[in-house]
């Protein structure tokens, strides 16, 4: 009987062994998953910041490009740089007004891709500042008869002021300081 008794307390001893020793490594177990789950967490947060800094690589210079085509674009448009580009092409007023809305037609087209790199903004601002020189071409040439010379359109064009063509600038300029921060 006694040798029963020491069997059964055996056998229990051994059953709360394993199964301590069972809880001990499902807990150890438990504690791996849970830093391998965290260690993924820091290798996911990790690589979007990696894709975010190599994004941010990436369209840095594409939008400094864009800006610096739109900048020279619109410093095109000046009244003084606008005539003088277009005048050995024209005899008269009309002529000219023909030649320098075609280049700036040309122009604008050439840079239509550029909007993708800068603010709606700036783009915006842009197209005004373009429409703005568009109108006052038209403007200077219903000033003048229909026969006028190129250089009394030439001249009316010097007179003017675009007042867009330095704020579309400035906002370019802003625009890109901010993003250089």
């Amino acid at each position: 009987m006694f040798s029963e008794i020491l069997i059964i307390v055996l056998w229990f001893s051994f059953i709360g062994f394993f199964i301590y020793q069972s809880r001990q490594w499902i807990l150890s177990l438990k504690q791996l998953l849970q830093n391998q789950n965290e260690q993924l967490k820091m290798v996911i947060i990790a690589s979007k910041v990696d894709q975010k800094t190599e994004g941010f690589k990436v369209m840095l210079p594409l939008r400094i490009q864009a800006s610096e085509r739109l900048v020279l674009f619109l410093e095109r448009l000046q009244p003084q740089l606008i005539t003088s580009r277009h005048m050995n092409e024209s005899t008269y007023a009309l002529d000219l007004a023909q030649q320098m809305l075609r280049g700036i037609r040309e122009e604008f087209d050439y840079n239509l891709s550029q909007q993708l790199f800068i603010s709606d903004t700036a783009w915006q601002l842009t197209k005004a500042a373009k429409e703005e020189v568009i109108q006052m071409i038209h403007i200077n040439l219903n000033k003048l008869d229909k026969e006028a010379d190129k250089t009394q359109l030439a001249s009316l064009m010097l007179e003017s002021e675009i007042q867009l063509i330095e704020r579309a600038i400035q906002l370019l300029r802003d625009d890109l300081n901010q993003m250089t921060r």
